[in-house]
């Protein structure tokens, strides 16, 4: 997957009026690295329901812990799920590009309109995007966005990466550690 320069900044807007996507990839890796909660308490995270379904009712069914985690930060308020409607232009685009689950969700609230981009970390949907010119963050670039915008400091955004290491593809790991020490 390319993680270039424009993942790690897609758009410049007040970080704490962006409106952020989540689909449920990058969800499941920021809950089990320990980080969800540094992301959400800094921008405003909305899931689609199809999100909620694989990562907190699915997950749940699996056993998975990080399920519970997400579901009782939706309980708190701290991420949104979000219904989103059904559009002709947007079913066709996820018909024809072969979406299901929380990707067709995400793709389908983000193009209801005010939001900022979606957040994933799955290879081949962040090249779709990409592909239809639409912004999008991996958990790194989430973590610079916060750096950039002095939302936390060098050293939390280190020790942040360092939680998502195991989570993330190698490459995407050191293209963030590169980001923070230009930063610095």
């Amino acid at each position: 997957m390319r993680h270039d320069s424009k993942s790690l900044c897609v758009i410049s807007c007040n970080i704490c009026d962006m409106k952020l996507v989540m689909d449920s990839d990058v969800l499941i890796k920021i809950a089990k690295a320990s980080i969800k909660e540094v992301i959400c308490s800094k921008f405003a995270v909305y899931v689609p329901s199809e999100v909620k379904a694989e990562a907190v009712d699915e997950g749940k069914v699996r056993g998975h812990t990080d399920a519970l985690i997400i579901e009782e930060n939706i309980l708190r308020r701290q991420l949104s799920v979000e219904e989103a409607k059904e559009s002709q232009t947007t079913e066709r685009l996820i018909t024809h590009l072969n979406l299901r689950g929380g990707e067709a969700g995400s793709l389908r609230l983000f193009k209801e309109g005010g939001y900022g981009a979606i957040a994933s970390d799955d290879s081949k949907f962040v090249d779709l995007l990409e592909g239809l010119g639409i912004p999008f963050m991996t958990p790194g670039a989430l973590l610079i966005r916060l750096l950039r915008h002095k939302q936390i400091s060098e050293s939390e955004t280190l020790e942040c990466l360092d939680k998502i290491r195991q989570f993330v593809s190698s490459e995407e790991y050191l293209t963030s550690i590169e980001a923070v020490r230009r930063e610095a």
